[in-house]
């Protein structure tokens, strides 16, 4: 008997060749479908880590400044800085040892808690020539469009221990106070760089707190790592804009790079300009409140700035596929960015910075 008359009618041996072509064209319409969902959940979740990266450097980046702003001008228990008669050099670090009145680094600096240099437009750097930056803050080291801001401050903390030879440190009472310099890694840091007299500083009859001397120097370079000689960027280093500072520090300046991503860096100085007269109590003119804005300050001004506006653009660090910024971007007074039209999306942050400091100085006391 043949072995079709042995099997049940209604039963298949196997698929057909139209039946296995719908079975491959649907599993097929599936794969597509879970591709599509999976490669645009993946896309999302890119731009969610690079919106989320954008949005805490930007926020860093404005309390790392704001921060340093707000201590500008801390120098212990000293109060009143002696007057200068120009604006100083931030990047001075040459001390003789013993120290001479001529030397580059001076006391009189602490006049000037903040000072800065603005750029003239979006295209053009800030001018430093008339610092001794140049090693550092080269065309190739600075994007242009963004103001430089410098700080001056002792560290909050009294500093107990060796001190490094090279490094600055401010020993100051009430009445008076001295920029010192490390001599040797195993040397009490006592070499006055203005020659005070060490008889006057003193606290309770024991020597004045000493604190190390910060200045910092911020500025926008047009890469996050320059591997160029002293950090200065080369062309070949990339093109992310990044917040970086120039720092003192064993008898030099020394490059950190803060932030990535930071376009454009825009300050706006609040100055407390009346009354005019000097008061008695407060030994200063003025009374701790701002007059006026400027973001170009007069020598004459830079020791009465006692607020700041400080304007960061923030981009992301990786362009977004699809994505074109057409926007215009406000930095401040006067300050327009135009639309990049790029694939890098943005966002501006802004925050005003009392300087604490400086500004309190000027506050007459309540009698």
């Amino acid at each position: 008997m043949r072995n079709s008359m042995l099997r049940p009618r209604g039963t298949q041996s196997g698929l057909s060749l139209i039946e296995l072509m719908v079975a491959l064209t649907i599993s097929l319409l599936l794969l597509a479908g879970l591709t599509t969902i999976f490669v645009n959940s993946s896309t999302s979740n890119r731009e969610l880590l690079k919106a989320a990266q954008q949005i805490e450097n930007g926020r860093y980046a404005l309390d790392t400044l704001g921060t340093d702003l707000r201590l500008a001008g801390y120098y212990g228990v000293f109060g009143t800085p002696p007057d200068a008669t120009s604006v100083p050099d931030p990047c001075a670090t040459s001390v003789s040892i013993p120290p001479v009145a001529t030397d580059a680094l001076n006391i009189s600096s602490l006049t000037y808690p903040v000072q800065g240099v603005r750029a003239a437009d979006l295209s053009t750097r800030p001018d430093v020539s008339a610092w001794s930056c140049g090693t550092w803050l080269t065309s190739a080291n600075l994007a242009p469009g963004s103001d430089i801001v410098v700080v001056r401050r002792a560290e909050t903390n009294v500093f107990t221990g060796t001190p490094t030879a090279g490094d600055v440190y401010l020993q100051a009472n009430t009445v008076a106070a001295a920029l010192q310099v490390g001599v040797a890694a195993a040397s009490v840091p006592t070499k006055n760089v203005d020659n005070t007299d060490p008889a006057i500083l003193k606290k309770s009859g024991a020597a004045a707190d000493t604190r190390r001397f910060n200045v910092h120097v911020y500025f926008v370079a047009p890469c996050s790592a320059g591997t160029g000689y002293n950090g200065v960027c080369q062309s070949s280093d990339g093109s992310v804009p990044t917040l970086k500072r120039l720092v003192l520090g064993g008898a030099t300046m020394t490059i950190e790079p803060l932030v990535e991503g930071i376009q454009y860096l825009k300050l706006e100085y609040g100055a407390d300009t009346a009354p005019s007269a000097v008061d008695p109590t407060t030994g200063l003119s003025g009374d701790g409140v701002v007059e006026t804005y400027t973001a170009t300050p007069s020598a004459s001004q830079w020791p009465l700035v006692i607020s700041a506006r400080v304007s960061l653009l923030a981009r992301s660090t990786e362009g977004s596929v699809g994505y074109t910024d057409i926007k215009t971007y406000s930095l401040g007074t006067g300050v327009a960015v135009p639309a990049q039209n790029d694939r890098f999306k943005r966002h501006v942050y802004t925050a005003e910075f009392r300087i604490n400091n400086a500004a309190g100085r000027r506050e007459a006391p309540t009698p």
